[in-house]
């Protein structure tokens, strides 16, 4: 029996972005606005210059080699809001120097208006959203760190290379705590006292990959939140490498000093890179349940224990890279048809975005399963989103890439 592709679905709105999008967010303080995030490969307006000749008898080997260029890029982030009869309206826009890989709205109840985002010059930028009446520029930057400052020094570039930052990711319960990747396969964890200074990078890497660590979450379900006391979390990142790696650290505010206390181990099973990673919840034993997603184009669910072999519970391919995954609910009540369900929405590069079910039925066995897809796109879909304060159906925005389009679509659910 062959699987449900899941509905088609059509958008309802779209339009053409100046630069191109590579990721999106709704705020969750002021739901009704979305942030987009652009990376744009500047070209190189220089003429080119005519090859010198070689005389004969000239070592072309002994000529001096020309010194690697590092690419030029920019973007933006352009501020959106959605309005009741599914209008899109442009709110602001704020050209960047560098480009956008990625943005998140600080989880933290007291702090979802602070933004963070990263960028293809390896700085981490914080803002504040604050919409209001007579308010045109809603976003305010606040501060911008590039790695070797937060760092103090002790991280940067050699010379013709560079360094990226690739994702971010906030601690889920402490408000002043993220995590970054690097294009150099590094995962580093980042303390941030006020949001316009004394920032620290911690040099030490808290996981460490062989290629492009691609993504990170961090899952707090192991202590304490904002007290002074330790708190303890894992650490779970997705490299180039096709590894999933996770492990436990214990980070205590007065010393400003993370101690790893499991050391990361790896979960293998993907074909692929690994580049979207979604925790889900702590079982009973201490295991955790994730889903990642890989350039294998398969979603996967995982049950990772702090100790022994992660277990590989179900996986499925959704016809294209799956780059980000969004939690859009967990149900964990049981009843007639699962033990819990995950409903999860997916930004699958070539292939648009999906929503789908993954889930324990009542007879144990897990399975994954699509609800709907979103196909208008033709060209990568690295970031989609969804409007959080609706709740008779999912409202989603998605982007894709080359064709620079933003897109608003809606899907009823059962």
């Amino acid at each position: 029996m062959e699987e449900d592709p899941g509905k088609l679905i059509n958008s309802i709105w779209s339009q053409e972005l100046d630069l191109p999008p590579s990721c999106v967010e709704f705020c969750p303080a002021h739901p009704s606005y979305f942030l987009v995030g652009t990376y744009n490969l500047q070209k190189d307006d220089a003429e080119p210059q005519p090859e010198k000749e070689t005389k004969e008898g000239d070592d072309e080997s002994s000529q001096p080699a020309k010194p690697k260029k590092t690419q030029s890029r920019n973007g933006s982030i352009l501020v959106f809001q959605l309005q009741d009869n599914n209008n899109i309206v442009p709110v602001q826009t704020e050209p960047q120097p560098s480009a956008l890989l990625d943005l998140h709205f600080n989880p933290n109840e007291r702090f979802q208006d602070i933004c963070a985002t990263v960028s293809s010059t390896a700085t981490l930028a914080i803002f504040r959203f604050s919409p209001g009446p007579g308010e045109d520029k809603p976003l305010k930057h606040l501060h911008t760190m590039d790695i070797e400052p937060m760092s103090g020094g002790e991280i940067s570039a050699s010379e013709g290379s560079e360094i990226l930052f690739l994702s971010v990711c906030w601690h889920p319960s402490r408000y002043d705590m993220l995590a970054v990747t690097t294009n150099t396969g590094y995962v580093y964890l980042v303390h941030l006292p006020a949001w316009d200074r004394g920032w620290k990078l911690h040099a030490e890497p808290a996981i460490t990959h062989t290629l492009e660590a691609w993504t990170v979450n961090l899952s707090s379900n192991l202590g304490a939140t904002d007290s002074s006391d330790d708190v303890s979390f894992r650490i779970f990142s997705g490299g180039d490498d096709s590894k999933l790696r996770y492990g436990t650290v214990t980070w205590n505010p007065a010393d400003d000093i993370p101690t790893e206390t499991i050391s990361a181990v790896e979960a293998r099973g993907h074909d692929a890179g690994v580049t979207a990673i979604l925790p889900l919840f702590v079982q009973e034993d201490g295991s955790e349940v994730l889903v990642t997603g890989s350039y294998d184009e398969n979603i996967r669910l995982f049950s990772l224990a702090p100790y022994g072999r992660p277990k590989n519970l179900v996986e499925m391919g959704l016809g294209g890279g799956v780059w980000r995954l969004k939690l859009i609910d967990l149900d964990q009540t049981p009843n007639e048809k699962y033990r819990w369900r995950a409903r999860i929405l997916a930004s699958c590069m070539h292939t648009g975005s999906r929503v789908v079910d993954v889930l324990q039925a009542a007879d144990g066995e897990h399975h994954i399963q699509v609800l709907g897809r979103f196909e208008d796109h033709k060209s990568m879909n690295y970031g989609s989103d969804f409007y959080p304060a609706r709740k008779d159906k999912l409202t989603v925005v998605s982007t894709s890439f080359y064709d620079r389009l933003l897109c608003l679509w809606q899907l009823e659910l059962p």
